[in-house]
């Protein structure tokens, strides 16, 4: 009788264990990301980034940025500017925020193609 509750509370205590171990490692959290890029296509909606090489792996392809009205754009002597002020060619910094599983921080990157989540800032670069 008593090996079947010893046996009971460990597999208990297993399954709480396991599911403590896969809620803190899933947790996503939020980050502010920065990288590089130069203006492929603009058009009145959105930008094509295309993001520079020297930048981490996964943010080097081809990124969509939407026209979004909360957006803060700069032009290289900080001064506020409008979306339709960019042009093809600009080499922008851009600024944004993604949850991230803190497990997968190392390996995050931008899925080629993709929209940018979240974008908060545009800068215009020289």
């Amino acid at each position: 009788m008593k090996t079947k509750k010893y046996v009971l509370i460990g597999i208990i205590f297993f399954l709480l264990a396991s599911l403590l171990f896969v809620i803190y490692h899933g947790r996503k959290v939020e980050y502010i990301l920065l990288f590089e890029g130069e203006i492929s296509s603009v058009n009145d909606s959105s930008l094509t980034i295309q993001g520079f090489p020297q930048n981490d792996a996964g943010m080097r392809g081809q990124y969509i940025i939407t026209k979004n009205d909360s957006i803060s754009i700069n032009d290289s002597n900080g001064n506020r500017i409008d979306f339709s002020s960019l042009a093809v060619g600009d080499h922008l910094e851009i600024r944004y925020m993604d949850h991230i599983a803190k497990s997968k921080v190392e390996q995050y990157g931008l899925k080629d193609g993709k929209e940018i989540p979240n974008v908060q800032q545009i800068d215009v670069i020289e």
